[in-house]
């Protein structure tokens, strides 16, 4: 990381009076931001070795970040759309000691948003990071990113994406996840960009929010922003009913943390919404493959980042190189070769993602059946806010979250070009505010929407029988 505060410092000295980082009026010059990330780190040298950090999007929270970066502190984001349970068990799990920002929890002599000064100094050895992700259950493991892992990641994608001093980064996912900090917070560092936080776009993950979307993005005009499908479909449907047009100074909007419909992607870039999809995970420092200006194939994430190597065993992907994690908290190292558990192939050289090794649906025909398939032929739908394909009983049943009744028909021309052997055999419609239903990328948490199939009514989906193969 001692590249990455060189380059701070540099940006200090040479435009010191120009923004950093914004978020409304609040504009936080490159200066201000040496002078506060360095201050903070001076004062947290006498802190805690393990520090949680609990702030709300915003420059505040960029201070917080590199400060505890800049001191070599062991750093937890905590994400502020957990449950208390899942808070409580981060706490104890990664042994935080101390807390900036959040309820009921202080850091012992500092105020984390207060403007402290101080002089550059060099970076301290051995930062590392926990992050936490929802995953598959109430208590997730934590994933351990160091100084190598993120100056790879920084590095592979500074060169993929070509982020310049011209740039302006709107922010709109959670400051707590790994992808966010290194595009909205390392690399327009790295290049000397302005971010600008939007933390309000993201009620529109949740169905929350209309109009939002198109509106930051007109009164902002970044160049570059990172988005999940589900809040690119509230930016679409935004467009279509009369919101402002997509600013014609974008040039790169990442698409990643869910399955992405092709038919989505290519309505975007029909509407001067230039967007690339991508794929990664925590344990791979969040970016594995991603498609690029002038290469860019809706349907495939892309190829894979340099530095990196990815190959397929058995339908898995398996990845290494410098951005594959220390390991989980608690646990072993890491093996340099990770398996993903991701299903996928290549084609063309470029990554394809089928879905979850472990959320793969065998039918008692003996059919395979990645349930991602099924959920992204309704992603698109503005209507839906969230969907989920589970087999309940031996039953194919799809758990539906939409956003005010729809017909059965409307369903049924989604899946209308499914085979027979995946066409889902019962329909259950469900609240989108069912607890723990729709995870903070949009995605379905499989947990709970089985349980809601197994509860809540049911519709037959009428589908012919499978004929032998």
């Amino acid at each position: 990381m001692k590249q990455f505060f060189e380059k701070l410092w540099q940006n200090a000295r040479e435009r010191a009076d120009e923004t950093s980082f914004q978020y409304g009026d609040t504009h936080l010059s490159w200066s201000e931001l040496a002078a506060r990330v360095s201050g903070m780190a001076t004062a947290l040298e006498q802190e805690p070795d393990t520090i949680g950090l609990a702030l709300p999007n915003g420059p505040d929270y960029v201070v917080a970040d590199l400060a505890a970066t800049l001191a070599g502190k062991r750093l937890v984001p905590i994400p502020h759309f957990f449950g208390a349970d899942q808070i409580a068990h981060i706490i104890q799990d990664s042994g935080i000691e101390a807390m900036i920002g959040g309820t009921g929890h202080g850091l012992p002599g500092l105020e984390p948003l207060l403007l402290l000064t101080g002089p550059a100094r060099e970076t301290t050895a051995g930062h590392r990071r926990i992050i936490y992700t929802s995953g598959s259950s109430g208590h997730p493991k934590g994933v351990i990113i160091g100084e190598k892992q993120i100056s790879a990641s920084i590095s592979a994608l500074s060169n993929a994406v070509e982020t310049s001093p011209e740039d302006v980064y709107l922010s709109v996912l959670p400051a707590a996840q790994l992808l966010e900090q290194i595009c909205g917070m390392f690399l327009p560092v790295m290049a000397g960009a302005r971010t600008v936080f939007a933390p309000e776009a993201m009620a529109a993950l949740f169905g929350h929010a209309p109009g939002v979307m198109a509106q930051v993005f007109a009164t902002h005009r970044p160049t570059m922003s990172l988005l999940a499908p589900k809040l690119l479909t509230a930016w679409l449907t935004d467009m279509q009913q009369g919101g402002p047009a997509a600013p014609d100074s974008l040039r790169f909007v990442a698409m990643g943390g869910a399955p992405a419909s092709p038919a989505m992607l290519r309505q975007a870039m029909a509407v001067g919404i230039p967007v690339y999809e991508g794929y990664g995970l925590s344990e791979a420092c969040s970016v594995v493959a991603l498609n690029r200006v002038g290469d860019n194939e809706p349907g495939t994430v892309g190829r894979v980042l340099d530095g990196l190597d990815v190959v397929i065993e058995d339908g898995e992907v398996v990845v290494s190189g410098p951005t594959v994690m220390d390991g989980y908290l608690h646990h072993d190292a890491a093996p340099s070769r990770w398996k993903t558990g991701d299903l996928g192939h290549f084609e063309n050289g470029r990554l394809v993602i089928e879905g979850r090794k472990d959320n793969l649906i065998v039918t008692a025909a003996g059919r395979n059946i990645n349930p991602e398939w099924i959920e992204r032929l309704l992603a698109a739908d503005p209507m839906i806010a969230c969907s989920a394909l589970v087999l309940d009983a031996g039953s194919l049943t799809l758990v539906v979250a939409p956003m005010a009744p729809l017909p059965m028909e409307r369903i049924e021309s989604q899946l209308a070009g499914l085979p027979v052997y995946a066409r889902p055999e019962r329909l259950v419609m469900v609240d989108p505010r069912s607890s723990g239903l729709i995870r903070p990328a949009g995605t379905p948490n499989r947990t709970v929407a089985l349980k809601l199939a197994q509860t809540a009514p049911a519709q037959s989906i009428p589908r012919e029988k499978e004929t032998a193969a």
